[in-house]
C-alpha cells in the first residue's frame, strides 16, 4: 500500500515548513481528498517514539483535535487497536475510528516502519460519531544512533459523512504539523 501512496503521489507540494518539519499534500488517484507526506527531524528514540504511540489514551494532549482515544486490544507487544474520536467544528459531526498499528523494529539498522490501518468494523459504530471508513498511514524512522531521529510519515484517509474534499483538502495539512 505504501507504494500505491508513492505512486499516486509523486508531485508533493510543499504546504509547511517549520521546527524541521516539513509538511506535504499530493493528489490521489483513487481518491478526491489529497494525501499527506511528513518529513521530520528531533530528538528522541525509537524507543521512545514507540513509548509515546503506543500510550494512546495520551493522544488529546498531542494529536491534533483528538477528544477521546482508549486501547481496544492489545494483540502482541508489537501490534494493538485502538480507537480514537476527533473533534470537528459545527456544522460537522465528530469523526470516530478504530486504527490498527503495527511497529517493525530493526535496531541493527536503527530503523523503525510502523503501519497504521483504520478497522472500522473492529467496534459498533457510536451515535451521532462518523465512522472513518478509509485510513492508512505509514511511517518509516530512523534513529542516527545518538538522540535524533528523522520520520517519514504518509497519510491517507476519507472523513466521511458531509466533508467535501474541497473543504477538507483546505485543512489537511494543519493536523499532521
Amino acid at each position: 500500500v505504501v507504494l500505491s501512496l508513492v505512486l499516486f503521489a509523486q508531485d508533493w507540494e510543499l504546504s509547511k515548513d517549520e521546527n524541521n518539519i516539513r509538511v506535504y499534500k499530493g493528489k490521489s488517484d483513487s481518491s478526491r481528498y489529497n494525501v499527506i507526506k511528513v518529513e521530520a527531524e528531533m530528538q528522541g528514540t525509537l524507543k521512545k517514539l514507540i513509548n509515546i504511540l503506543k500510550d494512546v489514551s495520551n493522544n488529546k494532549n498531542w494529536v491534533y483535535n483528538t477528544k477521546q482515544s482508549h486501547l481496544v486490544k492489545e494483540i502482541n507487544d508489537n501490534e494493538f487497536l485502538y480507537y480514537a474520536e476527533t473533534r470537528l467544528p459545527w456544522p460537522f459531526s465528530n469523526r470516530d475510528m478504530v486504527i490498527r498499528m503495527h511497529f517493525d523494529l530493526d535496531t541493527l539498522r536503527n530503523n523503525l516502519k510502523i503501519k497504521a490501518t483504520g478497522e472500522p468494523g473492529a467496534v459498533p459504530e457510536v451515535d451521532n460519531k462518523v465512522r472513518i471508513q478509509k485510513f492508512y498511514g505509514d511511517w518509516d524512522v530512523k534513529y542516527d544512533g545518538v538522540n535524533k531521529i528523522t520520520i517519514v510519515y504518509f497519510l491517507e484517509l476519507n472523513p466521511g459523512g458531509n466533508i467535501s474534499p474541497g473543504i477538507s483538502n483546505l485543512f489537511v495539512t494543519k493536523g499532521p504539523f
